[in-house]
């Protein structure tokens, strides 16, 4: 499904409320936050939303994602819902979505699961991951193993977008999940992720719910800790002081347009959209 441009700027509206209320309860529990991912890089180039995008993507580190979920028990205003692997098993998500009620905005491959289905902005935490790359590349590797085994086990349909190895591997997963209950599926991903969590000895961090590479998700601490006002669609919003240097490493010249037929909405690959706002 192809989003026409009125229901993209419908889209982008609710969106950026959800961005407010969000934006609201970290300024009122003391909570740092960064735009991350293709919304730190529209801030950049168009002080915006990229124009033919169509979600809103925010950062924060491990400790900070913990207090945000415990507010969001009480703060979080009524027309919203948070989710993540503790408030729906049935997510499949290893990070936070603040949805919009009375909203649906689903996917092909998820769109029959029994979970929160209206239109969200993404909240990866990022977690400690050690300074020796061998050993971040096996937590990598572990996180990333059971992070498949918890979508499959949510009942997650295969990828359009995948091929015969990986249908193997899926049909594999689903097998071994008929042994082995998501509970324990979720409190073993919630263990790797956080292994590193309380030694401060480590240099990095990264989202294990990212879209990129471990080389491109890896980030310095310190980036990470030093934040900046950045203008996004006429408001002032936290990003990394170096923006620069995080966007040279996600995208390379990310001030070059991608050619025409690559600047399209439907990021995602939705099965059905229904943006009321009653």
């Amino acid at each position: 499904m192809q989003l026409t441009p009125k229901q993209l700027t419908q889209l982008k509206n609710i969106e950026l409320a959800m961005l407010d209320e969000f934006v609201r309860i970290c300024d009122a529990n003391g909570i740092d936050y960064f735009l991350s991912g293709g919304t730190c890089l529209g801030a950049a180039r168009h002080k915006g939303f990229i124009p033919w995008d169509d979600d809103i993507d925010v950062g924060m580190l491990r400790e900070d994602y913990d207090r945000f979920a415990q507010a969001c028990k009480t703060e979080l205003s009524d027309g919203f819902i948070f989710q993540d692997m503790n408030t729906e098993p049935n997510c499949g998500l290893v990070f936070g979505k603040i949805r919009k009620k009375g909203t649906v905005y689903s996917e092909t491959y998820s769109s029959h699961i029994a979970m929160s289905q209206g239109v969200w902005i993404d909240i990866f935490p990022y977690d400690r991951v050690s300074n020796d790359s061998t050993e971040r590349s096996k937590q990598y590797r572990k996180v990333s193993f059971l992070k498949n085994l918890y979508i499959v086990k949510c009942g997650y349909k295969f990828p359009q977008n995948k091929g015969g190895i990986q249908k193997a591997a899926y049909y594999v997963a689903k097998a071994l999940c008929l042994l082995i209950p998501q509970h324990w599926i979720i409190s073993k991903i919630d263990k790797a992720m956080r292994t590193y969590d309380q030694d401060d000895s480590c240099h990095y961090a990264m989202p294990f719910g990212g879209a990129y590479s471990i080389e491109v998700e890896n980030e310095e601490l310190a980036r990470l800790h030093d934040l900046a006002p950045i203008e996004f669609e006429g408001k002032q919003y936290k990003t990394f002081a170096d923006w620069d240097g995080y966007l040279t490493k996600h995208y390379g010249n990310y001030m070059q347009l991608p050619p025409k037929e690559k600047r399209r909405a439907g990021v995602h690959y939705v099965k059905e959209l229904k943006l009321s706002q009653d």
